[in-house]
């Protein structure tokens, strides 16, 4: 195949560029450039802005790309380019959205299945404020390449991601919760933690990636949620956590209100933190694409060490905030002796 990845220098693209180059695939990638290209002899890079039409217009004629792949698609004008340009240039087009999809609607109850993207409104009257833009334009992109795919047959698939996880992880949300481990042994969760998470491993987007390019245009018009075999709170997740590395931390659970009027963002405090449960169904890529995770206690260990060893000295998002992290602690465990608890 001739696959052209449209980001994919620094996480799941790379992960994935490099699968192809040694299944013997011909792979190129565009990107900015902004990053290192960490990339094998023979995988091509093509410098150039997603956002830009001539460079994107350069990218498709270079050659007659079997699948492309778009890692940088948010919002109906990146679809709609993307429809714009590809259009009768590739056999498939791969596109990476998000659960927010679903999770922005009212009327979607979890766990979410793939038809239910149909079955939502979307809470239009919260643009403005997280997550609701990100996963209202998400959703406006989908739709932009479904009715391209009803009207012409334009051939695109649409991968669904939860939060991923593996090595390389750029976003350091994850590290969040490990560094605060490592340090002092002291971790707020906010409302204890307790919502529900599936998140997915890098390694098994990639294999599912894979595994719809070489189907191919035969599955043109669907989508797939793609997550873990299992399901975890939150606070689970960093007790699995510190058991690889070695700690037991002191878990401090702050209601999100009391947090926010201490002047901290929870957000950027616990980046996995969400309101409430938000599920999915892996179902459809189970049957249609044999997907099989791979088992948390498989991956964990090794996501942890690569951090350890390429991110120990990083500064996840919200670091800065650690001094008044330390004041609310406090604050909250006088709190909570002064009511006898």
């Amino acid at each position: 195949m001739k696959v052209l990845i449209i980001g994919g220098t620094r996480f799941v693209g790379h992960h994935t560029a490099i699968a192809l180059h040694e299944a013997g695939h011909s792979v190129s990638v565009f990107t900015r450039g902004k990053h290192p290209i960490e990339l094998p002899d023979g995988v091509e890079h093509i410098a150039g802005d997603r956002k830009n039409d001539a460079d994107l217009e350069a990218a498709a004629s270079k050659n007659d790309w079997d699948v492309v792949w778009d890692n940088m698609s948010y919002t109906a004008e990146d679809a709609g380019q993307a429809v714009r340009i590809f259009g009768g240039r590739c056999g498939l087009l791969v596109h990476t959205s998000t659960l927010a999809v679903y999770s922005v609607c009212e009327g979607i109850p979890s766990p979410y299945r793939e038809e239910d993207f149909e079955r939502g409104r979307p809470l239009r009257e919260r643009l403005g404020t997280y997550p609701y833009d990100y996963g209202i334009k998400r959703r406006e992109g989908e739709e932009v390449l479904m009715k391209a795919n009803a009207e012409d047959g334009f051939p695109f698939v649409t991968v669904r991601l939860p939060a991923v996880l593996g090595p390389r992880d750029y976003s350091l949300r994850a590290w969040s919760y490990w560094r605060r481990i490592l340090e002092d042994g002291r971790i707020i969760l906010p409302d204890a933690g307790v919502e529900m998470h599936r998140a997915v491993y890098s390694g098994d987007v990639v294999t599912a990636v894979v595994t719809i390019m070489e189907k191919g245009a035969e599955l043109a018009g669907n989508a797939y949620n793609l997550g873990s075999r299992e399901i975890v709170s939150l606070r689970g997740f960093v007790q699995r956590s510190a058991a690889v590395l070695g700690k037991d931390p002191e878990i401090i659970d702050i209601p999100s209100p009391v947090i926010a009027r201490a002047g901290i963002d929870p957000d950027k405090l616990s980046p996995y933190t969400t309101w409430g449960d938000h599920l999915h169904s892996i179902a459809k890529a189970q049957h249609e694409l044999e997907y099989r995770p791979t088992p948390l206690e498989d991956w964990l260990a090794p996501t942890i060490e690569w951090h350890l060893e390429h991110r120990r000295d990083a500064e996840p998002p919200g670091w800065e905030l650690r001094d008044q992290e330390a004041r609310l602690i406090e604050r909250w465990r006088s709190a909570l002796e002064a009511l006898g608890l």
